[in-house]
């Protein structure tokens, strides 16, 4: 009698075993029976171009589909200056079943940082700015509240003290550039002058827009010259702000459900208890502290900063009429991976540029990529090795013993290379899905490159 009481029990716990191991396993974006039993799950179509020595990295990129963890992405790569990677796969818009094609345009959150930066170094090979300048020789304004001796080099590298504003920020303030810069000048240096890394997640783009402003002989903005200088003699798709006829060919965006949130609660508990990433629940804690540093620099109830409790919200950007050259660039992974292909290739233009002029020139793109001492980030709580322009040294897992330049965006976008491999990776999504908050890319993107990585060590080696 024992016995026959025991078997339904165990067959309940091997059942609930079974279950949760696939919850735990199966992305949260696969339909519940496929997470749940195995059944149904969806064929994702995958399109684009692949070099057939790198058909690996397809496989790669169609398994995250396969184990439930996009709904739309896109992954491109450059090796050497020739495109070997170009796929898009699953829908841009799951409703209506619009697929994520090469025409789809993403949203890519702090990976837009990349594309600032590489608009400074640009605007530093033209000899209208320098690094070691302090700001306030560009703006004179800007020499309030002890922030007098902040350097463009502070502000590219987020410790110029302005990590977040005092002031909430109105839509109409945001659009008045002149009044939006009175607004920036007077706000005091969060560490009273000293230079603190801080992460700057958005705030670093509208103070590097007002330098742009002034320097620049026609006062463009940011994206404004990127429009007009870069987007057709590079051929790539890059905005800082939507324009109304593009709006159709946005993915729509899609967070996890509650499920994926509980089981990130559990990984970050874990992770804390552990002992394995320090940082971790310290940010958890300083993020949900209103009064921390973290909360107050990723406040999403500023306009034109993304809401990340909200991000379906983001394809309904298309009344804000401002830019946010730290967060709102739209764009798609063929177009990143492009411009990390141009920085490898010393600032020269591509074969299919060649009457366009050098990006940049072979000098500054060694400078920007010039190493600063390891520093630690008193927002995201981890250390980081910048680099004078503004980019980050990577190292990322499972591919550790390589080390990427660039940085990602909430979520897990990449916009990355390496000039000694002669890699350059783009990755762009339209799911919001990474197992810990402030993590530079996860395991959809990083899954894809590594292959990318192998293939490449392999052909170095041939």
């Amino acid at each position: 009698m024992k016995n026959e009481k025991f078997y339904p029990i165990s067959v309940l716990i091997f059942i609930i075993s079974i279950l949760t191991y696939r919850f735990l396993t199966i992305g949260p974006f696969a339909p519940l029976q496929c997470r749940s039993l195995g059944i149904g799950c969806p064929d994702t179509k995958v399109q684009g171009y692949v070099a057939s020595e790198f058909i690996d990295v397809k496989k790669a990129f169609i398994k995250n589909f396969e184990a439930g963890g996009e709904v739309g992405s896109s992954i491109a790569a450059y090796y050497n200056g020739e495109l070997v990677v170009d796929l898009q796969g699953g829908y841009a818009d799951l409703e209506i079943k619009r697929e994520y094609d090469k025409d789809t345009l993403q949203f890519v959150f702090s990976s837009t940082k990349v594309m600032t930066s590489i608009m400074i170094a640009y605007l530093v090979d033209r000899g209208l700015l320098n690094y070691n300048e302090k700001i306030s020789t560009y703006w004179p304004e800007f020499a309030q509240g002890n922030k007098e001796n902040a350097t463009l080099l502070d502000l590219v590298n987020h410790r110029a003290g302005v990590t977040y504003l005092d002031k909430r920020l109105t839509k109409s303030e945001l659009e008045n550039l002149d009044k939006l810069a009175k607004i920036l000048a007077a706000q005091p240096h969060i560490s009273d002058g000293v230079p603190l890394r801080a992460y700057h997640a958005a705030t670093r783009g509208w103070y590097l827009n007002e330098i742009v402003r002034r320097v620049d002989p026609k006062r463009r903005t940011i994206g404004q010259i990127i429009s007009e200088e870069i987007l057709k003699q590079y051929d790539i798709e890059f905005y800082l702000s939507l324009p109304g006829n593009l709006l159709s060919r946005v993915a729509t965006f899609y967070n996890a459900p509650i499920t994926e949130n509980i089981i990130r609660i559990r990984n970050f508990l874990l992770d804390w208890w552990d002992k394995r990433v320090s940082g971790t629940f310290t940010f958890i804690l300083d993020f949900i502290n209103r009064k921390g540093l973290t909360f107050k620099t990723f406040d999403h109830g500023i306009p034109g900063v993304l809401d990340l409790f909200n991000v379906k919200e983001v394809t309904k950007l298309e009344e804000i009429t401002f830019e946010c050259p730290s967060v709102t660039g739209i764009t798609n992974a063929k177009s990143m991976a492009k411009l990390g292909a141009i920085i490898i290739n010393n600032g020269q233009p591509l074969d299919d540029n060649s009457n366009s002029k050098p990006l940049l020139s072979k000098n500054t793109i060694d400078l920007i990529s010039t190493k600063l001492p390891i520093v630690w980030d008193h927002v995201l709580k981890r250390n980081f090795t910048p680099s004078v322009g503004g980019f980050v040294y990577l190292r990322l897992p499972g591919i550790e013993d390589v080390e990427f330049l660039g940085w990602g965006g909430f979520g897990g976008s990449l916009f990355i290379w390496n000039r000694e491999l002669g890699i350059s990776f783009g990755y762009a999504m339209n799911t919001i899905w990474s197992p810990r908050l402030g993590e530079i890319g996860d395991k959809r993107g990083t899954s894809v490159l590594k292959e990318i990585v192998n293939v490449v060590k392999k052909l170095k080696k041939e």
